[in-house]
C-alpha cells in the first residue's frame, strides 16, 4: 500500500474533519447556524449579499467609577 492509497483513505462523516466553508473551504471558524456553512471570514464578506444586517441594541451607560446602580444609596 503507497502512499497515495493511505493518504486521507480514512472516512470523514463526523466532526469537524468531515465540513468545510462553502467559499474557500477552510475547515476553521464555521458557521452552521441556517445552513450556511461559511467560515466566519467568507460571512463577514459577504453578509450583505446574503440578506443579513447588523442590530446594535441599546447602549448601556456606564455608572460613574465608585458609585453603585443597585441597591439603596447610603
Amino acid at each position: 500500500m503507497g502512499h497515495q492509497q493511505l493518504y486521507w483513505s480514512h472516512p470523514r462523516k463526523f466532526g469537524q474533519g468531515s465540513r468545510s466553508c462553502r467559499v474557500c473551504s477552510n475547515r476553521h471558524g464555521l458557521i452552521r447556524k441556517y445552513g450556511l456553512n461559511m467560515c466566519r471570514q467568507c460571512f463577514r464578506q459577504y453578509a450583505k449579499d446574503i440578506g443579513f444586517i447588523k442590530v446594535r441594541g441599546p447602549r448601556r451607560r456606564h455608572s460613574p467609577a465608585g458609585r453603585r446602580t443597585c441597591g439603596p444609596r447610603l
